[in-house]
């Protein structure tokens, strides 16, 4: 039954509430804040965008292309995140665990990404430089208190989502059960 890969769900430690309230109230809760976060940052990231962007852009520069491109690339995954993250929602009130299970791998990706992403930046705040390490502190200690927040909300849904997977799961198994076969002879 288990998974021998070290990365699967099992290997995700389980919750059995949010605080004091239900592990499905803490998924929606999950869900709104991320669709908050993600309508603010998409937001924040067509301003920038927008206020970027000359009348002509120049493919010869190829800052300016990387800029863009990783500009678009954020975007991109933030809509993405906005779909999985209201398909999640709607999984988790009708209590369907297939709906659930594409944002589960999705966040999980994004965690690595983040995880990945943190001890970057440690290595750049650690080589000594010329910029100001002061504020690339800071945004590494907000960035850090971010993934705490994420990893929780998947580890709720992902607990929600397996609870879910083993309800259904006994219920099958309670149907091919021969004992509660009954002849009504």
């Amino acid at each position: 039954m288990y998974s021998k890969m070290p990365f699967s769900l099992e290997n995700i430690p389980r919750q059995r509430s949010f605080g004091c309230l239900s592990l499905k109230f803490g998924c929606i809760f999950s869900g709104l804040l991320i669709i908050l976060y993600t309508v603010l940052a998409l937001a924040q990231c067509l301003a920038s965008l927008d206020k970027q962007i000359p009348g002509s852009v120049n493919m010869d520069n190829l800052e300016n292309v990387m800029m863009y491109s990783f500009a678009v690339g954020v975007i991109v995954g933030h809509i993405i995140t906005l779909i999985l993250t209201t398909i999640m929602m709607v999984g988790a009130l009708r209590e369907k665990a297939y709906l659930m299970k594409p944002w589960v791998v999705w966040t999980s990706c994004n965690v690595m990404a983040n995880m990945l992403l943190i001890v970057f930046c440690t290595v750049l705040v650690m080589i000594p430089s010329h910029t100001d390490s002061s504020e690339l502190l800071m945004y590494f200690v907000i960035s850090f208190l971010g993934l705490i927040i994420r990893i929780y909300m998947l580890m709720l849904v992902t607990s929600y989502y397996m609870d879910l997977e083993e309800e259904k799961i006994e219920r099958l198994r309670t149907l091919l059960n021969t004992d509660t076969w009954h002849s009504t002879a």
